[in-house]
């Protein structure tokens, strides 16, 4: 085992995430999984970075109402290429035009974090950036890589862990925040808080 809890806490996950589960379990510890039902609407004009801080905090606070004496880690992922978050495609339409925008080009990842307990009043809050470049893409495996199903339940249009790996030709930053949990940044929130040792 790579990390203990401090005794007497515990972990909630917020969220339903199969990939986040996955990141998450990396640090060895135990954790109980709860999803958060949360509106998750843009507001007007809200910065991408702003959008995720906010949305992961009402994650982490909705959880968190019901089990005040808990940490609960809540998290939020976005694909933005010029300032344009690219979110879930509706269709496959939507998803060939948002992998034909991200061909060739460079874009970012962003994911805001919280890790909130209710009743020591504490709720660390922070986001991670990662810039993600995607090679040129010719028209026809774009179409093959949708027929996949892979991209329509992905923000971007694209899962850098998955089949949509072979299109993503450098990353600066944290991979596993591209997956959708930064776990280096988590596990120092952690280690500052005292909840792991």
């Amino acid at each position: 085992m790579m990390f203990q809890i401090k005794e007497g806490d515990s972990i909630i996950l917020a969220s339903e995430s199969a990939r986040r589960v996955d990141i998450l379990r990396t640090l060895g510890v135990s954790f109980a999984i709860i999803p958060p039902d949360i509106d998750e609407t843009r507001k007007k004009d809200e910065p991408p970075k702003e959008y995720v801080l906010r949305v992961s905090h009402e994650k982490a606070h909705k959880v968190g109402s019901h089990f005040p004496d808990k940490w609960v880690i809540a998290a939020d992922t976005v694909v933005v290429y010029k300032n344009r978050i690219l979110g879930k495609p509706r269709n496959e339409q939507e998803a060939f035009n948002m992998l034909k925008t991200l061909s060739g080009k460079w874009h970012k990842v962003i994911t805001g974090f919280c890790v909130l307990n209710l009743s020591k009043k504490i709720a660390y809050r922070d986001a991670v950036e990662t810039k993600v470049f995607v090679r040129d893409l010719h028209d026809e495996e774009i179409k093959r890589y949708i027929k996949t199903s892979e991209p329509l339940d992905k923000a971007g249009s694209y899962a850098v862990q998955g089949r949509g790996g072979y299109m993503v030709k450098e990353i600066k930053g944290s991979y596993t925040n591209v997956v959708g949990l930064p776990i280096c940044e988590i596990a120092e929130a952690l280690l500052s808080l005292g909840i792991l040792a």
